[in-house]
């Protein structure tokens, strides 16, 4: 999920889905659990013979230290699929969760304490420590061929360095548009974004708020405004252009950059276009950003968001169902040659340590059947293109993994390459960008400071 880092989901939005409601669970569980973290039997019994696997079928013992971004609820569901390892192996992981995991992390590789391993929510950690020589190549750990069998390329370049590549992704989101099937009268799957376009603008005209928005998260509010700005210049000027404004190559005050940002405010700040106004998207919680949609009556039509948004619009709302009352389509491209680029966030794993307990643990957290545990939990979906598709009972996980690893150029923007303070100046800028729309050169101007002094 989200920490102050990265850009899954905030802390305040997951303790909501998880612990204010049991109904949240069920809708984004996968309905077939065996007990209460959705692991069956059959699924703990692949998981230990893997895990044996990976240690070379002997019992080596010992412990191994793991550092996430993840605590709490999630961070037992994390520790749930860690437990068949040590079961097989006798190598205790000692998971721990911590939200302000990049200060930890280099706190501990600077006292010359780095941990074994590390799952972080953010791609310019790994590449940061590679790049220092710091990390272990896990072609040569886990072998290539294995590595380019269970994940899509465009995973494996995003992790990768002078040829070798040093982090797997676990849990994986991806961006869509979200409505309600009773009730949504536009396109369910445009052709184009001009297509959407059109239909939200009749929309407005016709004096019904098309999009339902959100931004406010406490101190990283904004951060659902950077993911929609993001996708949309994604799917106008594509792959290689948002990897060049990811890393630094491409300016915040460029025309393309500018493009995507009046694009979003287009939205954002015109009262006919979002439900609310701009008032009600600065002030109402990002709990709420799809509420309206599933509202009797609704209050707006769409909504761009990441596919955690099932769960939390369905967590507010326990008696519907995914699939029948809430369900997406992809966004939609500028023009036919963005089609297959597809937006994504997630968690990178990477070591440090190159000891027989770390590697038989990095071997087993990249393999399916981990994997596939973490599927069970019902709270992600996962990047290892093995697991089965009959892990995804819940339709909409089921759907988004499909649209995520069949045929799409993953690819991710500056929110996930980005240094903590400019995602921070990022998502501060797009409130202050709602707040006062004219002011839009001067904000970009200070993002490019920050990055440019970091």
């Amino acid at each position: 999920m989200r920490s102050t880092l990265a850009r899954a989901l905030p802390a305040v939005l997951a303790t909501s889905c998880l612990l204010a409601t049991a109904a949240c669970a069920d809708t984004t569980s996968t309905g077939a659990a065996a007990n209460s973290t959705g692991q069956s039997a059959a699924l703990t019994a692949a998981a230990r013979k893997e895990a044996l696997a990976a240690a070379g079928g002997k019992k080596i013992g010992g412990k191994v230290t793991m550092l996430g971004i993840n605590g709490g609820a999630e961070g037992q569901l994390i520790k749930n699929a860690l437990k068949p390892f040590t079961d097989a192996t006798g190598i205790q992981v000692d998971y721990t969760g911590n939200e302000d995991l990049a200060t930890v992390v280099q706190t501990r590789v600077q006292a010359g304490n780095a941990p074994d391993v590390v799952d972080a929510a953010d791609l310019g950690s790994v590449l940061k420590y590679a790049k220092q020589g710091k990390l272990v190549d896990l072609g040569s750990l886990i072998g290539t061929s294995t590595l380019k069998s269970n994940y899509p390329q465009s995973l494996l370049d995003a992790t990768t360095v002078n040829g070798k590549t040093y982090g797997i992704f676990t849990e994986i989101d991806n961006f869509m548009v979200w409505y309600d099937p009773k009730t949504y009268k536009g396109p369910k799957n445009p052709s184009s974004w001009a297509q959407l376009e059109a239909f939200t603008k009749q929309q407005a005209a016709a004096g019904k708020t098309p999009w339902c928005m959100t931004q406010n998260a406490g101190a990283g509010s904004g951060w659902p405004g950077a993911q929609w700005i993001e996708n949309w210049f994604l799917k106008h000027y594509g792959a290689a252009k948002l990897t060049d404004w990811a890393q630094g190559r491409l300016s915040w005050t460029s025309p393309e950059v500018t493009a995507a940002w009046k694009a979003f405010g287009a939205v954002a700040t015109d009262d006919k276009m979002v439900a609310g106004g701009p008032t009600a998207v600065l002030s109402a919680s990002v709990v709420n950003n799809g509420t309206g949609l599933v509202s009797s009556p609704p209050t707006c039509s769409v909504m761009l968001w990441g596919v955690y948004a099932g769960g939390v619009t369905l967590g507010q709302k326990p008696s519907l169902k995914p699939g029948t009352d809430l369900n997406f389509f992809p966004v939609p491209a500028g023009s036919p040659a963005h089609a297959d680029d597809e937006l994504f966030s997630g968690h990178v794993a990477y070591a440090f340590n190159s000891n027989a307990r770390t590697r038989a643990l990095m071997k087993y957290w990249a393999s399916a059947p981990a994997q596939t545990m973490l599927v069970a939990s019902g709270q992600w979906t996962e990047a290892n293109t093995r697991i089965p598709a009959s892990a995804y009972t819940n339709p909409l996980l089921k759907k988004a993994s499909q649209q995520m690893l069949t045929g799409k150029n993953l690819v991710a923007g500056p929110s996930m390459y980005s240094d903590p303070a400019v995602v921070a100046a990022f998502d501060k800028g797009v409130v202050s960008y709602i707040q006062k729309p004219g002011s839009l050169n001067g904000i970009l101007a200070g993002i490019q400071r920050t990055a440019s002094t970091g």
